[in-house]
C-alpha cells in the first residue's frame, strides 16, 4: 500500500480553518470577541510549539455546545461555500491528481475536528480522514487506522506526509518521504538540515522539487 498523509491547516489550506470559523461565528454574533481572543491565544501557543491541545479541545467543545444547532447548520453551509473551500491552496488539486495518478491513497490527518475536515476532503476527493489528533497522537491514530487495514507505517511500500508545521515532526519523522509544504520557520530549518523536499502549494514557483 502507498499512502500520502496530508495536513489540513496551512498545508492544503492557505489559512487555519478553526480561525476562519471563529472569525465567521464572531461576525454573525455567535461568539464573543473574548472567545475569539482566547482561541487566538491558543493559536499563538501552537505557533510557538507550546500548545496544550487537550485544553484547546475542551475550549472548542464548550463553544460548540453553546451554539444553536440549527443556526450552526445554516451558517456552516455558507461558511464552507464562501470561506472554507475558497481557502484551498491553488496547487492542491494538481498535487492530489498527481498522487492519485500514481496509485497513492490520500488521507488527511489533522488536529482539526471532522466538521471542518470532511467538507474539504469531500470537495477534493480525498480517500479518508483522521481528525482531532495532534503531535505524537497523529502517529498513534494513523497506526491505529493502518492496523485495522492489517498493516502499519513501517510496512507501507511508500509513506509520505505533507505538512507545514514543526508540530508535525512526530509523523514527519516516521514516514519514508516527509515533505515540508510552505513550512513555518522551525520546520523550514529542519527540512534544510535533513534535506527533505520543500514545496509550495500556494502558487508561484515551488521552493524546490521533490527529488
Amino acid at each position: 500500500m502507498r499512502i500520502a498523509f496530508l495536513d489540513l491547516d496551512h498545508t492544503l489550506l492557505t489559512a487555519d480553518s478553526n480561525e476562519l470559523w471563529m472569525e465567521f461565528l464572531h461576525q454573525h454574533g455567535l461568539v464573543s470577541a473574548a472567545e475569539v481572543a482566547t482561541h487566538d491565544h491558543f493559536m499563538g501557543d501552537y505557533a510557538r510549539g507550546e500548545l496544550d491541545f487537550a485544553s484547546l479541545q475542551e475550549f472548542r467543545i464548550r463553544i460548540d455546545a453553546s451554539l444553536d444547532c440549527e443556526k450552526v447548520r445554516i451558517f456552516q453551509s455558507q461558511f464552507e461555500r464562501e470561506i472554507l473551500l475558497p481557502a484551498i491552496a491553488p496547487r492542491v488539486p494538481a498535487l492530489l491528481s498527481e498522487l492519485k495518478g500514481q496509485g497513492i491513497k490520500t488521507i488527511i490527518v489533522s488536529a482539526t475536528r471532522s466538521s471542518l475536515v470532511e467538507p474539504v476532503a469531500k470537495h477534493l476527493g480525498v480517500d479518508h480522514t483522521i481528525s482531532s489528533c495532534f503531535g505524537v497522537d497523529k502517529v498513534k491514530q494513523v497506526q491505529a487506522w493502518l492496523g485495522v487495514q492489517g498493516t502499519s507505517i513501517e510496512k507501507l511500500v511508500e509513506s509520505r506526509f505533507y505538512s507545514d508545521s514543526y508540530n508535525d515532526l512526530p509523523l514527519l519523522d516516521v514516514v519514508n518521504m516527509p515533505v515540508a509544504v510552505d513550512p513555518d520557520g522551525p520546520l523550514e530549518r529542519i527540512a534544510a538540515e535533513r534535506k527533505w523536499p520543500v514545496i509550495s502549494l500556494r502558487g508561484g514557483r515551488p521552493i524546490n522539487n521533490e527529488k
